[in-house]
């Protein structure tokens, strides 16, 4: 099952949470990337381009496509971009997107980063590392715009790769981590029907 969708919809909350329920394997993407090739994401941008890290997150989807059982996998938000993805996605389990509003999810983007603690603040921001198409130091009205424009582009392919659609705006990741749930377990039950 792949969780799809903009940054901060909810994908690694509710999804681990969801894998919990589910007594499955949760994956996001984005870490994996990060432990196989050492590099941070925003890294991987900057030094060998995004053509580099899209190849990168092709492999990685087919591979983890390809384990077997049930697992709970997140996405980077621009995996569907890529019709080949999309395919590997659709051929391997049900797809559900995840989705809030541009001011929902700047306004969480912000408290994810305001909450952080003295010790975080030390590292290098993790913002930064996750979501390098997102700068971070322009001003909210220019953060929500730039939002707005990525989900404009992005619009098509999310809805061309979702099998669901959960609206997460103003739900708590429990909350979300439980349809996710039920939606996985009617799944199921459909393909054992069909069996």
């Amino acid at each position: 099952m792949f969780l799809i969708g903009f940054s901060a919809t909810g994908k690694s909350h509710s999804g681990r949470l969801a894998a919990q329920a589910l007594g499955a394997p949760f994956i996001d993407m984005d870490r994996l990337i990060a432990n196989r090739t050492g590099k941070q994401i925003a890294e991987i941008f900057e030094v060998d381009g995004e053509e580099e890290f899209r190849r990168i997150e092709r492999e990685l989807l087919r591979e983890v496509a390809q384990s077997s059982g049930r697992r709970v996998i997140s996405t980077g938000g621009g995996i569907p971009v890529d019709g080949r993805n999309r395919d590997v996605m659709a051929r391997s389990g049900i797809t559900i997107r995840l989705m809030a509003s541009p001011e929902t999810i700047h306004a969480r983007l912000n408290r994810n980063r305001a909450g952080r603690s003295r010790r975080e603040m030390r590292r290098p921001r993790r913002r930064a590392a996750i979501r390098p198409m997102l700068p971070g130091s322009e001003s909210k009205e220019a953060g929500i715009e730039r939002i707005r424009e990525l989900l404009t582009e992005r619009e098509e392919a999310y809805a061309a790769a979702a099998d669901v659609t959960i609206d997460t705006e103003g739900r708590e990741p429990p909350d979300v981590a439980s349809e996710i749930v039920s939606l996985i377990r009617g799944a199921a039950q459909k393909s054992e029907a069909k069996e």
